[in-house]
């Protein structure tokens, strides 16, 4: 995608109680609301998050509308992903739709979780975190977490960017007590769960601009890949072997040189001081996540 995304607001935004669906009339709503070319933002939580776990939320953020929403599949059960809006579409063919575009960060527990619960097997996935790993210059050894790539990446201003680090650390040391299977959800769960959703967007710009097409046909492919092997018998979801790159020096992939990326890097900054001056961005700014 390119898009470019912003994240400027300040002021701490408020949890509305309509973002979570708990019921089959206001799911069929949602579904019916999402555009036929629209971008899904996705993140999942649970007890163990994985085959040998639980799921009890999904977290969508829907571009362009901006409408962020948390399906409550603890409520719901299966009628969750196979109740059809009045267009004839469920949660479950539109995630397996591979021509609408879902972007996750690390989705393999993801995928295992909804194909091991549910038979859903998840398709046209991008997969944040290798856009991450496939857009560094050295050192691809390891893949990152959210955490230390929304603090690392992204322009955020100091306020906005310790509310956002306090709600994950907090939420974190509070997710031994299964905090995603307590109803009516907690405001810190919910909190929790659009924070790991609402800067995705300006991530996958940010990796996207640093990236040539090869390493970005990796990256897909190897997105592709995530799904399969989550959805096989074979996966192991806590397997130490998950925080290493998929890909190696003998990957086939033309390295840029120290020019070329000095010279990629001249071109982005030149980019960013234009879109500053001139506020020119395609994707507004993600407050209305909340406020839709």
């Amino acid at each position: 995608m390119t898009s470019s995304a912003k994240a400027s607001s300040t002021k701490a935004p408020s949890v509305k109680a309509g973002n979570v669906i708990s019921s089959l009339t206001v799911l069929k709503g949602f579904i019916d609301s999402i555009p036929a070319d629209a971008t899904l933002y996705l993140d999942l939580e649970g007890k163990s998050l994985s085959r040998n776990g639980t799921l009890t939320i999904i977290t969508i953020l829907v571009h362009p509308t901006k409408v962020t929403r948390l399906i409550d599949v603890q409520t719901l059960g299966s009628a969750a992903f196979t109740t059809p809006g009045t267009n004839g579409k469920t949660i479950k063919t539109i995630l397996e739709d591979p021509q609408i575009s879902k972007c996750l960060w690390d989705v393999r527990n993801d995928a295992d979780a909804l194909w091991a619960h549910y038979k859903v097997r998840l398709a046209g996935v991008t997969d944040i975190q290798l856009l991450e790993n496939a857009s560094r210059i050295t050192d691809r050894t390891y893949v990152r977490g959210l955490e230390t790539c929304v603090e690392n990446d992204l322009k955020l201003g100091f306020a906005e960017l310790h509310r956002w680090t306090l709600t994950k650390r907090t939420g974190k040391s509070c997710i031994v007590g299964d905090i995603f299977s307590v109803r009516p959800l907690d405001t810190l769960a919910k909190e929790y769960c659009v924070n790991d959703v609402v800067h995705l967007p300006a991530l996958q710009v940010t990796y996207t601009k640093r990236m040539n097409s090869q390493w970005m046909k990796r990256a897909m492919d190897e997105s592709a890949r995530r799904v399969d092997e989550a959805c096989s018998p074979e996966y192991k979801p806590q397997s130490e072997k998950k925080k290493l790159r998929p890909w190696g020096p003998g990957s086939g992939i033309k390295e840029l040189t120290m020019d070329d990326w000095l010279e990629k890097f001249d071109d982005d900054r030149i980019n960013s001081m234009e879109n500053d001056m001139f506020c020119d961005s395609d994707y507004d700014d993600l407050k209305g996540v909340w406020e839709n």
